[in-house]
């Protein structure tokens, strides 16, 4: 998806880069194809103020002072609760298909669905292009990822919204950076949108949902030829509302070694409101969870610490390795060279145990 000229539909949450993920990612990620982004409440704006990303960027109140711009793609960049399409946002999204654009979707709601937006499509020659719609040939997970020689690395999160992705995109570029074959597998909207391909975990019937994150693996392998395999990790084996994604996605790419990334500010798991588990026994529970499978380690730790400043930011980092006793870092703040080097010898592979062939 590099390359088209996009602009992005945060209404209503620009500064929210909870609800706006997709919109923060493609900002940070992929900032030389955003040409605008709608949100009523900042229009006039410059993308920095309100994100900290997209310097220059312009935000605008709606599709129709968006299209001077010349997009050829509007994206929806923020995730509303449910996962539903907001009914206020249709009128944006028809026109957007009538003038030729491409609408890409991420939502649960699946808009090639949508009678009212196929017709808008036909009318105007736009596209709909679901993120979240899962190949259709899936098969069951049965190990076939540990064909792939190259260093397979899983992000593992103690929650949703940990910085999984944003771990797994800084690690890639920078072993990119540094001469290193590396491929990113994509598993939720944001890092398909962001990398043009890969598979949305959430939206696989539970029995393929393996077998989706075995595919990614083998398919990247063969595709890049890489050295590294960096895989985007979803939820958290503590969080029970996504646990089971977590656990399908360890078994179906059998890592051979994990980061755990974590929330610095975080008390609480969300939805069930329970006190976080400390970060040594989740880094117990991602190993254990691994091992009648394939003995793989978690390697080092990647906080999150927006909110933070650097002296706290610092000594949050400081303390997650003593407490654990691994290398950590927050990615985006102080770099990811401890994350690279942790995750050596490249040309290690994990055996599986028991001896699965």
């Amino acid at each position: 998806m590099r390359g088209i000229p996009t602009v992005l539909l945060a209404e209503g949450a620009f500064e929210d880069d909870g609800m706006s993920k997709t919109c923060y990612g493609l900002l940070r990620y992929a900032p030389e194809t955003v040409v605008a982004v709608i949100d009523s409440r900042h229009a006039g704006s410059d993308a920095f103020p309100v994100s900290g990303l997209g310097r220059g960027i312009p935000v605008v109140a709606d599709l129709t002072a968006a299209l001077s711009f010349g997009p050829r793609r509007l994206v929806i960049g923020v995730a509303p609760a449910g996962g539903a399409l907001p009914a206020d946002w249709r009128r944006q999204l028809i026109l957007a298909l009538e003038k030729g654009l491409e609408v890409v979707g991420g939502l649960h709601t699946i808009l090639g669905e949508d009678r009212e937006l196929a017709a808008a499509a036909a009318r105007g020659s736009g596209k709909i292009t679901d993120l979240r719609r899962p190949p259709e040939d899936l098969p069951v997970g049965t190990a076939l990822a540990q064909q792939a020689t190259a260093r397979v690395v899983l992000t593992m999160g103690t929650d949703c919204n940990a910085g999984k992705m944003t771990a797994s995109l800084e690690l890639v570029q920078l072993a990119r950076s540094r001469g290193i074959r590396a491929a990113f597998c994509a598993t939720g909207q944001t890092g398909i949108a962001i990398a043009g391909s890969g598979i949305a975990i959430d939206h696989v019937l539970s029995d393929f949902t393996a077998g989706a994150a075995e595919r990614l693996v083998l398919e990247a392998f063969e595709r890049e030829n890489p050295e590294l395999i960096v895989v985007e990790g979803q939820g958290g084996l503590a969080q029970p509302s996504y646990s089971g994604v977590t656990l399908s996605l360890m078994h179906g790419c059998l890592p051979d070694v994990m980061i755990l990334c974590h929330r610095a500010t975080q008390k609480y798991v969300e939805h069930v409101n329970w006190p976080m588990p400390p970060l040594d026994e989740q880094v117990a529970l991602c190993e254990q969870a691994m091992r009648l499978v394939k003995p793989a380690k978690v390697a080092a730790l990647a906080l999150h610490t927006r909110g933070l400043s650097d002296s706290k930011a610092s000594r949050a980092v400081q303390e997650a390795s003593r407490l654990t006793g691994l290398p950590a870092t927050d990615p985006v703040r102080f770099g990811c060279e401890v994350l690279l080097e942790a995750v050596k010898p490249l040309s290690e592979k994990v055996p599986l145990y028991p001896d699965l062939r």
